[in-house]
């Protein structure tokens, strides 16, 4: 499976908001919401995100078909904050967050020059946290809810 990013285009929408939708994709994100996503406001959401200056926020590519979102957030001096979704069910488990993190990572410390990416999820996220480890993410701090992570460019 070919995997890549590109950024987050307004179409996008269209699909992601099925994902937001889907209990199952949004309950470890720290997300809730108390009603239903329309498309008006998911096509909001995108427009809005896309032009933010401090962040990248990216579509994940697998074999050119549409499957989550990466994105850099809190892009400031040297640090981002890291956040990723695979709203695809049928891609988990496949590797694709592994190789999109890769990427995502490869651009913050080689294109943007920053040297720490943080990140935070829930404690009850263990494929995730497992998923971070591999990459090279460490534990930085944890409260009753969320383990807080980092990586630097060095320990890429």
């Amino acid at each position: 499976m070919e995997i890549s990013i590109r950024p987050l285009r307004v179409e996008d929408a269209y699909t992601s908001v099925k994902w937001r939708n889907d209990p199952e994709v949004f309950k470890y994100t720290g997300n809730t919401y108390n009603r239903e996503i329309t498309i008006q406001d998911e096509l909001l959401w995108v427009k809005k995100v896309i032009q933010d200056e401090d962040g990248y926020r990216c579509a994940i590519l697998a074999d050119n078909q549409y499957v989550g979102n990466i994105y850099l957030t809190n892009i400031c001096n040297d640090s981002a904050v890291y956040h990723i979704f695979l709203g695809e069910r049928s891609v988990w488990g496949k590797g694709v967050a592994k190789q999109a993190s890769r990427l995502i990572l490869r651009y913050a410390f080689d294109s943007l020059d920053l040297n720490l990416v943080e990140l935070r999820v829930k404690m009850k996220n263990e494929r995730a946290i497992e998923l971070y480890k591999r990459i090279g993410f460490q534990e930085h701090s944890r409260d009753e809810e969320w383990i807080h992570m980092t990586i630097t460019k060095d320990s890429m």
